[in-house]
């Protein structure tokens, strides 16, 4: 077995009469990347609130390093996961600079105040996430891309051995999307942290998972690596959509396509006559 620092046990969650999940045991691999797939509404958002403790619930706990994170210090927490909600609230007229230092808050205290590693943080996240050239900027002044970027920069000043990402590519286009994965792939490959996300893209989550989670019906449908997980039944199960599963041609991972209308490829007069011949 993997080892874990991040658990849920029995764990069932809603809003006020509605269940969303329910009995739900989940292990995350220490040291990977963990995406978690599924349909819209499905729990995956309220899932990974959970296990930030953004979220309480109604029978079943989160345990992390064995504690209940509901029994740990608001601090104590924040100084080892981070996570970055979907669509996070910004108070009015904050510039990026003051935005990416909120996340040395869980470092100060009246004996720990701000120090030259704390600005060592901000400015490495402000560089990895391409946005340093932003910081006197207001955060409201910005596009939506730029602004899921300063979200992620806020979350890496964190330093926390674990990341919570809901959608991080939201806003994004495809170059900067890939940017920001390749950037939570290198954290894990060169500093180990543990990443937890929620994407859309079964192809962009089978190229950077480790481990995958399929939610469906108020629990894991599917979990394991992304050869296991991603076939056209699980899509079929957790999506209600007809695909084809193909070898990316790249990195060898699994890739769905899908079926449904589009333009077909027209044939050449060369095509067309060899098609003939035969």
């Amino acid at each position: 077995m993997k080892m874990s620092r991040l658990q849920a046990h029995n764990l069932t969650l809603g809003y006020q009469d509605t269940i969303v999940l329910e009995d739900l045991n989940l292990i995350l691999p220490k040291g990977e990347i963990t995406v978690f797939v599924g349909a819209n509404g499905c729990g995956k958002s309220t899932l990974l609130r959970s296990l930030a403790r953004l979220l309480k619930p109604k029978t079943g706990e989160v345990m992390l390093d064995h504690q209940s994170v509901n029994e740990m210090a608001t601090k104590e927490i924040a100084k080892q996961l981070a996570i970055l909600p979907q669509g996070p609230v910004a108070p009015e007229g904050l510039t990026v600079g003051q935005l990416v230092k909120q996340g040395r808050y869980p470092h100060q205290s009246l004996l720990q105040q701000w120090s030259k590693q704390d600005e060592e943080f901000v400015e490495q996240a402000l560089e990895a996430t391409q946005t340093k050239h932003l910081s006197d900027r207001s955060l409201h002044s910005l596009s939506g891309g730029q602004r899921q970027r300063v979200w992620i920069a806020m979350t890496l000043a964190q330093n926390t051995d674990i990341l919570l990402l809901d959608e991080p590519t939201t806003y994004l286009d495809m170059a900067h999307q890939i940017e920001i994965l390749d950037l939570c792939y290198d954290l894990n490959i060169a500093e180990g942290r543990t990443i937890v996300m929620v994407l859309h893209d079964l192809n962009m989550a089978a190229r950077y998972a480790d481990h995958i989670v399929a939610v469906k019906n108020k629990t894991i449908h599917t979990e394991g690596r992304p050869e296991e997980v991603i076939t056209s039944d699980m899509v079929q199960d957790v999506f209600g959509m007809e695909s084809e599963i193909i070898e990316d041609p790249l990195f060898g991972s699994p890739m769905c396509v899908p079926y449904g209308k589009g333009r077909k490829k027209k044939k050449t007069t060369v095509e067309k006559e060899m098609a003939y011949v035969k």
